[in-house]
C-alpha cells in the first residue's frame, strides 16, 4: 500500500507488521471497559439505595424491584434541616428537585434514574451523593 502525502512528495507505505501492531493497539484500548463491565456486581444480594454527605452515610433503603414509591429523608446543610425526596420506581431511583437556595442548578434531577451499583447522582455544592450498593459488596472490607 503507497501513499503519497499531498505537495511533500513524501512516500509512505504500511506493512503488514504495521497493520497488526495498530490493529492490537486498538484492541487493547477496549481492555479497561470490558474488565469494568465483567467486574461489576450482577445483583448477587439486596440492593441498597445509600444517601451519603460529605462522605458519611446519613440514610439507606432497600431498593425494591417492583412497584413505585416516594421516600423522605432528612439531611442537614449549614446547620439547617433540610428534607430530599427519593422516588423509587421497578428496581430504580431518581432524587428529586433539591431547594433552590442550596442547591441552585438542577443538575441532580437531570441525571434521571441510577438502577446499577456503579451509577451514582450528585449534588455537588452540598457534596450528597446517591448510590446503589449491593450487599455482596458491603461486607468486603476495602481499607485492609
Amino acid at each position: 500500500m503507497l501513499r503519497k502525502l499531498h505537495g511533500s512528495g513524501i512516500a509512505l507505505q504500511a506493512k503488514k507488521w504495521d497493520v497488526i501492531i495498530l490493529f492490537s493497539l486498538i484492541l487493547i484500548s477496549f481492555v479497561p471497559a470490558l474488565l469494568f463491565h465483567f467486574t461489576t456486581s450482577t445483583g448477587g444480594g439486596e440492593k441498597r439505595i445509600i444517601v451519603e454527605k460529605d462522605g458519611r452515610e446519613i440514610f439507606s433503603h432497600s431498593l425494591e424491584e417492583e412497584g413505585q414509591k416516594n421516600i423522605a429523608f432528612p439531611f442537614e446543610h449549614n446547620g439547617i434541616t433540610y428534607e430530599g425526596k427519593l422516588e423509587i420506581k421497578d428496581g430504580s431511583v431518581m432524587l428529586h428537585r433539591l431547594p433552590e437556595e442550596i442547591v441552585p442548578l438542577s443538575i441532580h434531577e437531570d441525571m434521571g434514574w441510577i438502577s446499577k451499583s456503579y451509577e451514582i447522582i450528585v449534588a455537588l455544592p452540598i457534596k450528597l451523593v446517591i448510590k446503589i450498593a449491593d450487599d455482596v459488596y458491603n461486607e468486603i472490607d476495602v481499607s485492609t
